[in-house]
């Protein structure tokens, strides 16, 4: 058992081990940021811009869930979620046309998963996570916004956008965040 006092053993291999983590950051950041403001300021989107834009979303925020997967005690969690979130964008491209609604209820179903994983696994590992109230909270939040999604699938599609990007923003940071760290390692 580690603790977060104890020193942590890192190997960092490559040349820049750290860049792919910053741009993956960055990107999800910048989707994040673009579906708040879209939100916010009411830009007509078409189904297809969202349905990218959700199916982008999800695909980044499978990407992160699998960069970060090694570092949790127990990896095939991450895994797991990474791998649901990259299906999920998946389903969603190749399916465009199923509507909002059909939309908005998947992409809740997904994040409720998602989200109870996140708390789970928080609560599970909160004696060697430093930082497992902060992803427990990130846990409740995504399941909320899944509940939002399926309660509200066609009057709330701003809102879905807004708290969806919310959501990647705080992805983004953290993962700019663990690269940044690793920059310092290398």
């Amino acid at each position: 058992m580690s603790y977060a006092s104890d020193p942590v053993n890192v190997e960092v291999k490559g040349p820049n081990p750290w860049l792919p983590l910053v741009i993956l950051g960055v990107l999800t950041g910048v989707l994040g940021i673009w579906m708040m403001v879209s939100a916010i300021a009411g830009t007509k989107l078409s189904l297809g811009v969202i349905t990218l834009m959700l199916a982008l979303g999800l695909f980044l925020s499978g990407l992160s869930e699998l960069a970060w997967a090694s570092d949790r005690e127990s990896p095939m969690v991450g895994y797991v979620l990474g791998a649901l979130s990259i299906i999920a964008a998946i389903v969603v491209l190749i399916h465009p046309g199923v509507g909002l609604t059909a939309l908005a209820v998947f992409i809740g179903i997904v994040l409720i998963l998602v989200g109870a994983a996140q708390t789970v696994v928080a609560f599970m590992g909160r004696e060697e996570l430093t930082h497992w109230a902060a992803l427990a909270v990130f846990g409740v939040v995504t399941m909320l916004i899944g509940i939002a999604a399926i309660a509200w699938p066609d009057a709330t599609v701003r809102v879905i956008a807004l708290l969806f990007g919310i959501r990647l923003l705080v992805i983004a940071l953290g993962t700019v965040g663990v690269g940044m760290n690793f920059k310092k390692l290398a």
